[in-house]
């Protein structure tokens, strides 16, 4: 009876793994068909480049408004009203004219303290895959695998060579955060904009090394507010443009956008801050817009939403 009551167990297991399998092909099948009709591209799909946000709309977009006014004045104040969170701040009247040239995949720091975080809360970081390992020289893997394995030396000699930098090196072995590529940066002479443009992706990269926690968004806005301070600009501001009908027929891309305000990843995020601190930066970031609504807003050629 044992054997026989083992038998029927497994067969009924068997059962419900294949109607669960059925069920998952389903699904699939339905996410294949939503993929023709939204334009989600998956990776290794070759037409991942049709639906790429920087060549689709990030540049094409941005070259349009750039047309209509070099300067910006014309169109980058309403622009960073359009931002769900505006509203909440002030926004200023005029940010005057753009003077600098090179907008797309600006590259920009984070700030040291932010950096230093990281080397002194080691049990908070979490080792990166071997693969990533393999593209770093002997010396570096040697350096980090002792920093990780707590080597107080090791340690000594990164924070050191942290504090006394005074240009920070793009690539080094203690640098646990790498240069941001920023998809659309808006410099006046008062005020640094950058933009997070997404089109298929779902929410902020979460691509990050290290420490996986930190929200790409709030990633920029760190940014943005340590250059800002650098260059003794006033005034730095954040906005997220995302795809309308996407956003508008999906709930988790929905709850994707709320994240980057709830307090719980404010705090993961921004750690090297205080509360107060990261109060203040988040009166800094502008919320959401679409592509839809600048084009509508602007009066730019449809065409470019296609």
């Amino acid at each position: 009876m044992r054997r026989l009551g083992f038998i029927l167990f497994l067969l009924s297991t068997l059962l419900a793994v294949a109607q669960t399998n059925q069920s998952f092909s389903e699904l699939d099948a339905v996410k294949s068909e939503d993929k023709s009709i939204i334009g989600i591209a998956s990776k290794g799909d070759e037409n991942v480049g049709k639906y790429n946000s920087s060549e689709t709309r990030v540049r094409p977009i941005f070259d349009k408004l750039l047309a209509q006014d070099p300067t910006g004045q014309q169109w980058l104040t309403k622009l960073l009203k359009m931002g769900s969170r505006a509203g909440q701040m002030t926004v200023p009247s005029d940010v005057g004219c753009l003077v600098e040239e090179k907008r797309y995949e600006f590259s920009v720091n984070p700030p040291k303290s932010f950096l230093e975080w990281l080397l002194v809360h080691r049990n908070e970081l979490q080792m990166p895959a071997d693969r990533f390992w393999k593209e770093w020289s002997p010396d570096t893997q040697q350096k980090r695998e002792k920093f990780m394995d707590g080597d107080e030396e090791v340690l000594t000699e990164a924070l050191d060579s942290l504090h006394s930098c005074k240009k920070m090196p793009d690539r080094t072995w203690w640098r646990l955060e790498g240069v941001t590529k920023v998809d659309c940066a808006l410099i006046t002479a008062t005020t640094v904009v950058f933009i997070e443009g997404k089109r298929t992706e779902m929410g902020a990269s979460k691509d990050i090394l290290w420490y996986p926690q930190r929200n790409q968004v709030l990633r920029n806005l760190d940014c943005a507010a340590e250059l800002a301070r650098q260059t003794g600009r006033p005034n730095y501001f954040v906005l997220l443009v995302v795809e309308k009908p996407l956003v508008e027929a999906d709930p988790i891309r929905q709850q994707e956008i709320k994240a980057v305000e709830d307090m719980k990843t404010v705090d993961e995020s921004l750690p090297h801050l205080s509360k107060g601190e990261r109060a203040e930066l988040m009166r800094h970031y502008l919320g959401y817009t679409t592509w839809q609504d600048i084009v509508d807003g602007f009066s730019l050629p449809k065409e470019l939403l296609e």
